[in-house]
């Protein structure tokens, strides 16, 4: 019998992703669990697992082209009877309905591809014919493929130094930064073959990113608090510790994990920091998934400390640094991208003083984390110097105050301002 693969939930807030390319070609064998094809989200790229034994008799959709959760992507002919995947109404944070759209993802006939045709019929400028021509016409992997096409390279013009002269992701990326990279010395300088101006089509990633910051920015009523943490005592602490912390446990602890412990403890004292707000209701969690965001080459990704109230701290560090790894290699899992209750962006381990960070729906708060710097500060009638950290509270107005915020982030700052009050009860 004929069975419809469709694009199965991709993960919290995500409504749709692109197909990067497919794994199982038409008419091949296909076992259960085997890949099927390959779809990036804003978040990370999924493989989708065959549900049955088969063959795959015809992909709907091509490589690049959006496709919404629960939408059709391709037949498979299987063995037997086997209940038929049904396609489903997706509701974003927003509380609104939105409905695949599988009559709108047909392929582009077979005879446009490559063409400037196709790719005004996809809705990109025709220039990027040519483009597309030259990234075809190149031997290179998906991953080269995908970063020329989001940089708008022709890969035609890069000497390839894999094997047998293919063009690698290192060749790709010293390409970019050699185009984006000035020599000051020499005012006359122009990239080399480039015109004046270069114009860098938004797609892929970068665009669902700038679209889901985009929704967020203007839906949300953000509103940011500063207040700023005198860090002697911690800084001293892990000074103190943190050599023989990895000695003994193998894990280097940042003051992330130190952070974290402080935002549970004071949401406990103001519960609603600790919540999503869907439709008409705020849900308050009793439980803590912080999500840690971390920046990639072109990207950011928040991958999700799940249950921190029950974790040590040494757990907690543990924890941020597989995930941060993971990040950093593309091996993040859906489950380990999803259900933040609230995020931290550390902007301050790229020198960051300050910053205003943007909420991730459908929570309420996020905290922006900036350098610990040495200032001068008054203490008991003197000026002394001490290690300073900066801390910006993002908020959504909608469901939180100022007034309640703003005691948030001074009882944060209280517990790391003073941990040997709790430090020992939870390493």
């Amino acid at each position: 019998m004929e069975y419809k693969v469709i694009v199965p939930p991709l993960g919290e807030s995500v409504v749709e992703g692109t197909i990067v390319k497919w794994l199982k070609q038409e008419g091949e064998k296909v076992k259960v669990d085997d890949p099927l094809v390959e779809i990036m989200t804003d978040k990370i790229n999924v493989e989708i697992p065959s549900p049955h034994d088969g063959v795959m008799k015809k992909h709907l959709v091509g490589p690049d082209t959006v496709v919404e959760v629960g939408a059709e992507i391709a037949v498979m002919e299987v063995e037997g009877e086997v209940e038929q995947a049904k396609t489903f109404q997706v509701k974003p944070e927003d509380g609104r309905e939105r409905i695949p759209r599988e009559q709108e993802v047909k392929p582009a006939p077979e005879e446009f591809v490559g063409t400037a045709v196709h790719h005004e019929h996809m809705g990109i400028h025709a220039d990027e014919a040519a483009i597309e021509k030259g990234i075809k016409a190149v031997k290179s992997s998906p991953i080269v493929r995908r970063l020329a096409r989001e940089h708008f390279i022709d890969l035609r013009k890069l000497t390839g130094t894999g094997k047998g002269g293919r063009v690698s992701k290192n060749d790709v990326l010293k390409y970019i930064e050699m185009r984006h990279s000035v020599d000051i010395i020499r005012p006359d300088f122009i990239f080399p073959g480039a015109e004046p101006e270069e114009i860098i089509p938004v797609t892929g990633v970068r665009k669902v990113i700038a679209e889901h910051m985009v929704k967020s920015a203007f839906t949300i009523p953000h509103v940011t608090t500063f207040d700023e943490a005198d860090m002697s005592a911690l800084v001293t602490w892990r000074r103190r510790n943190v050599d023989k912390i990895e000695e003994r446990h193998g894990v280097r602890i940042t003051y992330l994990p130190f952070i974290a412990k402080a935002i549970i403890f004071a949401a406990r004292e103001f519960p609603w920091i600790n919540a999503t707000f869907v439709g008409d209701n705020l849900h308050v969690k009793k439980y803590f998934n912080i999500g840690m965001a971390v920046a990639r080459e072109n990207s950011l990704i928040v991958p999700v400390i799940k249950h921190c109230e029950q974790k040590s701290l040494l757990e907690i560090a543990r924890d941020m640094k597989e995930l941060g790894d993971k990040a950093n290699t593309d091996r993040l899992t859906i489950e380990e991208i999803s259900g933040g209750t609230i995020s931290i962006t550390n902007a301050g381990v790229m020198g960051a003083l300050g910053s205003t960070p943007i909420i991730a729906a459908p929570q309420v708060a996020i905290l922006g984390v900036h350098k610990i710097v040495e200032k001068p500060v008054v203490r008991g009638g003197e000026i002394v110097i001490r290690p300073i950290l900066n801390f910006g509270l993002s908020f959504d107005h909608r469901v939180i105050d100022g007034g309640y915020a703003v005691q948030f982030l001074r009882r944060l700052i209280e517990f790391l301002e003073d941990p040997d009050s709790w430090l020992l009860n939870v390493i």
